[in-house]
């Protein structure tokens, strides 16, 4: 469940997750970079913002941020259906994040 205006759709770019309680461990500083490094990879990128009045489950991104101190943002790419035996998702969204991760450790 997602706010209406943060609307994921497939095959339209990666995906920048945040939510206002942290269950996903993106910030601003973190969500800037990541969208400049798809604007640099000349890759469309969307954003999805949990419901906060909604229960919702939450990533690594978290843990990670806490536990090593590193900026993180999580992404990844829209999915319909997810963890179903009809799970769907683009495949023009697996090849706009791989040219991101490179522009990402070309980069770096």
């Amino acid at each position: 469940v997602h706010d209406d205006r943060h609307m994921p759709l497939l095959n339209r770019g990666p995906v920048i997750k945040s939510h206002a309680g942290q269950k996903y461990a993106t910030d601003g500083v973190s969500s800037a970079r990541f969208e400049l490094l798809c604007e640099r990879a000349g890759v469309p990128v969307q954003k999805f913002v949990m419901r906060s009045d909604l229960a919702c489950g939450s990533t690594i991104g978290p843990i990670t941020a806490a536990n090593l101190g590193i900026r993180t943002v999580d992404v990844g790419n829209p999915m319909l259906s997810m963890h179903s035996i009809r799970e769907m998702a683009g495949s023009r969204d697996h090849v706009s994040l791989v040219r991101v991760f490179r522009e990402f450790f070309n980069f770096s």
